[in-house]
C-alpha cells in the first residue's frame, strides 16, 4: 500500500524532526496480516481497503460558525457539512495527528450512530421543498459507496468504540456481509429490531405481511472490550410482578418494552 501524499510528508516531517510516530501510522506502514474471511461479497466494482484509505482525499475543515466558547485545549464538538468520505479521511488524520482525543486520553470516536439512505433510487427533499439528498444509488455502487465510509468509520473508531448502522429490508442482509468482512470476525454484537409505527387502518387489509420494522446493527471495534451503559425505564408507581412482589432493581430493560 502507499501513502497519499499529504501523509507521506507528515511522515517524512516527523522523522526528520525526531518526532514521535503516531501508533495509528503502524497499520499504514506494516499492515496486520489479513484475517481470513469467513464470507466475502464479491463485485465488480469493488476496491481494495488499501487503496481506499491511501487514495480518497481529506477535506480540511473550515470554520463557518461558532457557538459558545471554544477550548484550545479540550474537543469542540463539530456540526460538518459536506462531502462525508472526504471528511472521515480529515477526521482520520486528526486521530494520526492525535488530535482526535477523548477526556480519558483515548484516541478515536467512542460511539458512531449512522442512518445512510436505503437505496430507493429517490431524491428527497426538506420541509421548505429545497434538495436534502439523492438516493440514486442502488445494487452493487449503493454497497460500495457504504463500505467506502464504513472502512474509514472502523479506523476512526476507538479501541473500545462502537457502531450501530441503521437499515431496512432492502439492503440489510449485504450491508451484514460487508460489514462481517470489514470488522473482521467476533466484532458483531446484536441485530435490533426497531418498530417503526402500529398497524391499523389501511395497512391491517394489506395483501402481504406488513412491513413494520427497521434493523439496527450493532458492531464494535473490539469483541470484548467495548463500552456498553444498559438502559431501564422505571416500574411504574405500585407495581408488582405477578406473585405480588415488589420488584427489585432499576426497572425493565429498555429492550423488554
Amino acid at each position: 500500500m502507499q501513502l497519499d501524499g499529504e501523509l507521506k510528508r507528515e511522515l517524512i516531517a516527523r522523522i526528520e524532526k525526531n518526532e514521535r510516530i503516531p501508533e495509528t501510522f503502524k497499520n499504514l506502514l506494516f499492515p496486520p496480516k489479513e484475517e481470513p474471511k469467513e464470507i466475502e461479497l464479491k463485485y465488480g466494482i469493488k476496491e481494495r481497503e488499501e487503496d481506499i484509505l491511501a487514495d480518497t482525499m481529506a477535506m480540511p475543515f473550515q470554520p463557518v460558525m461558532q457557538f459558545g466558547k471554544i477550548s484550545d485545549e479540550d474537543w469542540n464538538n463539530m456540526l460538518i457539512s459536506g462531502d462525508n468520505l472526504q471528511a472521515l479521511k480529515f477526521l482520520l488524520k486528526l486521530k494520526y495527528d492525535g488530535k482526535l482525543k477523548n477526556k480519558d486520553g483515548t484516541e478515536g470516536v467512542k460511539l458512531v450512530y449512522i442512518d445512510p439512505p436505503f437505496a430507493t433510487t429517490q431524491d428527497f427533499s426538506g420541509r421548505n421543498g429545497e434538495k436534502a439528498y439523492s438516493d440514486k444509488l442502488s445494487g452493487a455502487e449503493f454497497v460500495e459507496f457504504l463500505r467506502k465510509r464504513l472502512i474509514f468509520l472502523r479506523e476512526i473508531l476507538s479501541d473500545n468504540g462502537s457502531i450501530y448502522i441503521h437499515l431496512d429490508e432492502k439492503r440489510s442482509h449485504y450491508v451484514k456481509v460487508v460489514l462481517d468482512e470489514v470488522f473482521r470476525s467476533g466484532k458483531f454484537q446484536r441485530e435490533i429490531i426497531w418498530r417503526i409505527g402500529w398497524i391499523s387502518g389501511y395497512k391491517s387489509k394489506a395483501s402481504n405481511w406488513i412491513r413494520n420494522h427497521d434493523v439496527i446493527l450493532y458492531y464494535t471495534k473490539n469483541p470484548n472490550d467495548f463500552i456498553f451503559n444498559k438502559q431501564y425505564i422505571k416500574y411504574p408507581k405500585g407495581y408488582k410482578r405477578r406473585d405480588g412482589v415488589e420488584p427489585e432493581g432499576e426497572g425493565y430493560p429498555i429492550e423488554d418494552t
